[in-house]
């Protein structure tokens, strides 16, 4: 691969390894360690999933979509990281607008990256949980820091944010891929799309596509949105 395409692999299996990793947390002397455990023993196996699936991208996209879902529906908090994307704007969308938003969110990640399985190959790196941190004061937080090394000696730090319901198995709220804070970066893309649409926030969501969920250029996207708060 060329170092572009490392980066840009880097960060795929960043968001992949965040969006199909249950956390589901079995008896364990530690927690914590449990979850580090489980990170690594299962985020190239999701890896290896998206592999064997990535003709359906091509041949049936509904159908890698149900496979896409059914790893990964009850795992990643699409509704909470799509209201934290659509910002101050979810308040005036309606009910029906914030259902139909997750559900164009949900599908522009899986457009975005479900193409770019084919130049994965899990010997082509080295994935590690570096530290596991439950909040002592929120134990309903957590953040799980990991490093991807490349064959060619690139590393990446990763950080996945993370909360866990009253009820049910801890799910991914964000992550940050070498100082990108994604969810910022998706949240202030929305906004562009909504200065662009003149604050139509329907156009921006029928709009939305695997381009602006797109991993390249969503540096500038933070960058931007950090010069206009200026």
């Amino acid at each position: 691969m060329t170092n572009h395409s490392y980066h840009r692999a880097a960060h795929f299996l960043a968001l992949i390894a965040l969006l199909v990793l249950p956390f589901q947390i079995v008896a364990a002397s530690s927690e914590e360690e449990a979850l580090r455990e489980y990170v690594e023993d299962n985020t190239l196996d999701l890896v290896d999933r998206l592999g064997k699936i990535q003709d359906l991208y091509s041949e049936d996209r509904e159908a890698f979509y149900e496979e896409m879902d059914q790893a990964l529906g009850e795992f990643v908090a699409f509704r909470r990281v799509a209201a934290r994307v659509m910002g101050k704007y979810a308040r005036q969308a309606s009910g029906e607008q914030r259902d139909q938003f997750v559900e164009a969110f949900r599908r522009s990640l899986y457009d975005a990256y479900g193409g770019a399985a084919v130049s994965i190959n899990s010997s082509d790196f080295d994935l590690a949980v570096e530290s596991v941190e439950i909040n002592p004061r929120h134990d309903d937080r957590a953040t799980v820091n990991l490093r991807i090394t490349t064959d060619t000696g690139e590393r990446y730090g990763v950080a996945y944010s993370m909360y866990r319901p009253e009820e049910g198995n801890w799910q991914m709220e964000n992550v940050i891929v070498e100082g990108i804070n994604i969810g910022l970066a998706f949240r202030d893309r929305f906004e562009q799309q909504m200065q662009a649409q003149d604050g139509d926030v329907a156009a921006v969501i029928d709009q939305w596509s695997a381009e602006a969920a797109d991993i390249d250029g969503l540096e500038d996207a933070v960058k931007d949105g950090e010069a206009s708060d200026q």
